[in-house]
């Protein structure tokens, strides 16, 4: 083998025969199903009490949000086949070249799969509360949020292959590559972000309702349940 670079030798006392291949398999599955039976309880609820014709810009964004959320679990079961799940010390050149492969795949579509969920979320608060300016701002922000990420990772590294195989082969690639862990907190940090300034929107309206106190924070947490 290998990968060197950042990862050096495994720490002492490390037993490099583990793995945990079940606990990833077994929450993307699940992850997957439970996803699954939402969007589809949705639709079914939505069609059920009114014509398909009736379904709503925010239904198809979440449907194609689905669809995004199935690449992105295919992308970990497939990597799982390559070892992931088991200490980076002991993959194979190869193991390691696909898994890294996967997941600059993984990042492009996970950039697509959050900003349809985050964008339905919006065209629903829109739906129900016709908050045009307040939601037109928060989508400016998903957008933007979406555009820095395509474009951070097209440029990531130059030639891209660079991205693995500075670690596979360090003694004879030549290239350059941004901050690949500080990109990640970086976009951590907006996504909570963008998420609050989201999950924020509707409470003044619902605040101001008249209903009781009990009643509005009621429907707040379940405003917010749903938009977690």
């Amino acid at each position: 083998m290998s990968v060197s670079g950042d990862f050096g030798p495994a720490p002492p006392g490390v037993d490099l025969s583990e793995n945990r291949d079940a606990s990833i398999l077994g929450a993307v599955i699940t992850l997957m199903v439970v996803g699954t039976l939402a969007v589809v309880l949705r639709i079914y609820a939505r069609t059920e009490f009114k014509k398909l014709s009736h379904l709503t810009i925010d239904d198809y964004l979440i449907f194609v949000a689905m669809l995004f959320a199935y690449g992105l679990g295919i992308c970990v079961i497939i990597s799982v086949k390559y070892n992931n799940g088991h200490h980076i010390q002991v993959l194979t050149n190869h193991e390691f070249t696909v898994i890294w492969k996967l997941l600059f795949s993984h990042v492009i579509l996970y950039a697509f799969c959050v900003t349809c969920t985050k964008t339905s979320i919006i065209m629903f608060y829109n739906r129900i509360f016709n908050l045009h300016y307040s939601l037109y701002f928060v989508m400016f922000f998903i957008l933007a949020y979406f555009i820095v990420i395509i474009i951070t990772i097209s440029v990531a590294c130059h030639p891209i292959p660079h991205f693995w195989e500075q670690y596979t082969h360090p003694e004879t690639t030549v290239g350059t590559c941004i901050d690949v862990p500080k990109f990640f907190f970086g976009n951590g940090i907006a996504a909570v972000l963008v998420d609050i300034m989201i999950l924020c929107v509707p409470v003044p309206v619902i605040w101001n309702l008249q209903m009781p106190k009990s009643k509005r924070m009621a429907v707040i947490s379940i405003l917010l349940l749903g938009s977690l």
